[in-house]
């Protein structure tokens, strides 16, 4: 569970991150999931903010989950 959490919040972080990115250089269309929901057209800073953030909170709990190596 701790390995699945982890990589979630790796995978949010990364589409947040490059979202924020290609958006403020200009960027067209990527591999950012945020660039292909037609419903946040308009909001793709916002909503890859929300990822980061979204991201940053499953990290800090995985953390917290105790895993084999505990």
């Amino acid at each position: 569970m701790k390995e699945i959490a982890s990589g979630a919040s790796l995978l949010l972080l990364l589409q947040g991150v490059g979202g924020i990115i290609n958006r403020l250089t200009g960027g067209g269309s990527s591999w950012f999931l945020v660039n292909y929901i037609d419903a946040l057209q308009g909001y793709e800073i916002i909503a890859s903010i929300i990822l980061v953030i979204l991201g940053a909170i499953i990290g800090v709990g995985s953390l917290k989950i105790k895993g084999k190596d505990d």
